[in-house]
């Protein structure tokens, strides 16, 4: 295909999603919760398996399989994460009060944009349509190739559906009673299935007064029970409650001389183990990749037919 057919449709696709993100706001990803993300998930890989099995030369699958289309997506992709980089990412709300257009084009909360959305799909399209001819129709299967596509699609994939999934909350931890009141980073109550209590903390300063570490005790009990759990947090040093839920020690107490609680951040991530693969996958293939070469190692795929 010409080079002015990728520039006339990234160019339409970049502006109509502009316009959206303008009139509508950010991609409404609390509506793509499970189980609907992942039914949304299972029909993607889907369509894309039937594209490549049943219409393997409509122009929209050569279209999307070119290395033309490998070329743009990366781009996009790379100006996207360095408008997240170059400006201030907040929460959708702070986000929504920033004045300008720079706001209404949803700079400030940019991985949530219709923009990024539409350039995410697309790259995930593409990847995953290339992962998975490489991976059917050759007579040969190449590991490192897999390892390396296939990781970083699922890697990228659970993010982008995951998304809906993903809860952050904020607790204040206190000596003198047990508190299970949280709140959203928008500011919204919610209350957890137990409670937490801090039983101790110790922080250490530098010599002007700034703190240097610090770690807490804290004791998770279930309401009515009168067993309880401890665990020690520190600083970047996260405790895992349940599966894909973490608990992270964030700030305290520093109007007093000894701090009368700590901050503590949850964050529900249930697809965390899937992007962990992924993240496993890529790096397994570019060790295989660095330490053999790219065409070593092929095993032959048992014919069936």
């Amino acid at each position: 295909m010409k080079r002015s057919t990728y520039i006339a449709f990234w160019s339409t696709l970049i502006l109509l999603s502009s316009v959206i993100q303008y009139f509508t706001g950010n991609f409404p990803y609390s509506v793509f919760s499970f189980p609907l993300n992942l039914i949304v998930g299972a029909l993607w890989i889907y369509l894309i398996y039937l594209s490549l099995g049943s219409y393997p030369d409509r122009p929209a699958v050569r279209f999307m399989l070119s290395g033309s289309t490998t070329f743009f997506s990366l781009l996009f992709l790379i100006l996207g994460s360095l408008v997240i980089g170059l400006f201030p990412q907040m929460t959708a709300a702070d986000a929504q009060a920033m004045p300008g257009i720079l706001s209404r084009l949803g700079v400030y909360n940019f991985m949530s944009s219709w923009i990024f959305v539409a350039i995410l799909t697309v790259f995930l399209t593409h990847l995953g349509m290339i992962t998975l001819r490489g991976t059917m129709r050759r007579a040969t299967f190449r590991l490192r190739f897999f390892l390396n596509h296939a990781g970083l699609w699922i890697a990228v994939f659970a993010t982008f559906l995951g998304s809906a999934d993903t809860v952050t909350l904020r607790i204040p931890v206190f000596f003198d009673r047990p508190n299970r009141e949280a709140y959203t980073l928008e500011g919204e109550r919610t209350f957890l299935g137990h409670n937490l209590l801090l039983k101790d903390f110790h922080a250490e300063y530098y010599e002007n007064g700034a703190p240097r570490n610090y770690l807490a005790v804290v004791s998770l009990s279930e309401p009515g029970s009168d067993t309880a759990e401890e665990f020690t947090l520190r600083v970047n040093h996260p405790y895992s409650h349940t599966f894909g839920q973490d608990i992270y020690l964030t700030s305290y107490d520093t109007t007093s001389a000894r701090p009368r609680y700590c901050i503590l951040q949850i964050v529900i991530q249930p697809w965390k183990y899937i992007q962990l693969l992924g993240i496993i996958m890529t790096l397994a293939g570019g060790i295989m990749l660095f330490a053999f070469g790219p065409r070593s190692g092929k095993k032959q795929l048992t014919q069936t037919t």
